[in-house]
């Protein structure tokens, strides 16, 4: 919310849905964009929050099951208007 509200002049309504993996460490990787109806800033918006996102470790136990011990995400965003 906090990057939205900072450039919420420069993005138009619609969805994005982006895909990532997330690391056993909880690093983001892999990032890239499916589908997008709004424009390029939300999508640069949506990216760096998930980017700089606090995610915590998978752990370990969790991780084993995992393929390479890591999560594939797919993630949507939307921005609506007032």
């Amino acid at each position: 919310y906090f990057y939205v509200s900072d450039q919420i002049s420069l993005l138009q309504v619609g969805t994005l849905t982006l895909r990532f993996t997330v690391q056993q460490s909880g690093k983001v990787t892999g990032i890239s964009v499916l589908r997008n109806s709004s424009n390029e800033s939300f999508a640069s918006v949506s990216i760096r929050s998930v980017m700089e996102a606090d995610i915590p470790p998978i752990p370990p136990d969790v991780a084993q099951h995992l393929e390479n011990n890591a999560i594939e995400v797919d993630y949507t965003f939307s921005i609506v208007g007032n």
